[in-house]
């Protein structure tokens, strides 16, 4: 499984882009192939994404959409980001 977590800063109105974001990021990331989860923290002015995909090419794929979607709609800039492969990750029995 891969990783995605990036580090954004923005200007917003934390629930406008709140809402803004869970309207036009959901969409995109649960119809993305290889898409596990998806969850985002807000910490002041700082948005931390944090997502599991089931491969690499998902989890880049995953990001360029994301980043697309971020530039078009929102005032947040990315000061950190990472994709890789988790060393592990534990998920709780369904």
């Amino acid at each position: 499984m891969y990783g995605r977590v990036v580090i954004y800063t923005h200007n917003d109105d934390k629930d406008e882009l709140e809402a803004k974001a869970r309207a036009g990021v959901i969409p995109i990331v649960t119809s993305a192939p290889g898409y596990i989860s998806y969850g985002v923290m807000f910490f002041g002015n700082t948005v931390v994404s944090v997502s599991a995909w089931e491969s690499e090419e998902a989890a880049k794929g995953a990001d360029a959409a994301l980043g697309e979607w971020v530039r078009a709609n929102s005032s947040m800039q990315s000061e950190q980001r990472y994709t890789g492969d988790f060393s592990w990750l534990e998920l709780a029995p369904r």
